[in-house]
């Protein structure tokens, strides 16, 4: 059965493209002109992915990622819009986007995209069948009741060692930037010091680690970011 994709943009041009391209490669696309006809869209038809423009009339895409996230923490988001500063992209990271394309863009490019999201959502899915609830191993993280349980004993974590640990829950096996990070958990208002990315990653492993030095689950990517396994 094709992967149902929810396409939310007030441009005819692009909606005609993307849905073009995404059934060309075998996808089942709904369109939506505006945000209150996704989100409507969104509850009727349950896709497995969407695509939102950030400008669109009544609820922009920010309002539309924040009312799915409500319901569904692990449907795959992608912001597709011609606002590409980083204070939109912290803010769309900050919602749970899980990708960012810009336009103008190759429609090859977006549905890489859409594929890989897909690929990532159906390689680990949640093993519960509470959509919040994502399992890596012996690692659980309870996106709607901000729990975290770890070899079977619940975690004690600070807010901001939740977020963080939840935002790179909602991309297992991605390795994400520190800006990424900083944007996504701290926002895009945030002006203090990048390093605090560093102190909440080292406490986190000392709370879900059986051996920080050697962490199994929370890695260093080298000079570019982390990535939850």
């Amino acid at each position: 059965m094709p992967s149902k994709i929810l396409v939310a943009d007030d441009e005819l041009s692009v909606l005609k493209i993307v849905k073009y391209y995404a059934e060309k490669n075998g996808y089942q696309v709904d369109t939506a002109s505006d945000g209150e006809a996704a989100l409507r869209i969104f509850r009727e038809a349950s896709p497995d992915l969407v695509v939102l423009d950030v400008m669109m009339p009544g609820l922009n895409g920010f309002e539309v990622c924040e009312a799915i996230r409500d319901v569904d923490m692990r449907v795959p988001v992608i912001f597709l819009t011609a606002k590409g500063d980083l204070v939109d992209k912290g803010m769309g990271f900050k919602l749970g986007a899980d990708d960012y394309v810009t336009k103008p863009f190759e429609p090859e490019e977006l549905i890489m995209r859409i594929r890989t999201c897909l690929r990532r959502r159906d390689a680990f899915p949640a093993k519960r069948k509470d959509s919040n609830v994502i399992d890596l191993g012996d690692l659980s993280v309870d996106l709607s009741s901000k729990t975290v349980v770890v070899r079977g004993a619940e975690v004690p974590l600070t807010a901001k060692e939740f977020d963080l640990l939840a935002f790179l829950a909602r991309h297992p096996t991605e390795a994400i930037s520190r800006v990424r990070l900083l944007q996504g958990v701290w926002g895009e208002d945030y002006i203090g010091d990048s390093g605090v990315v560093a102190v909440v990653v080292r406490k986190v492993r000392e709370k879900i680690e059986e051996n920080p030095a050697k962490p199994h689950h929370l890695l260093t990517e080298w000079g570019y970011g982390y990535r939850l396994v």
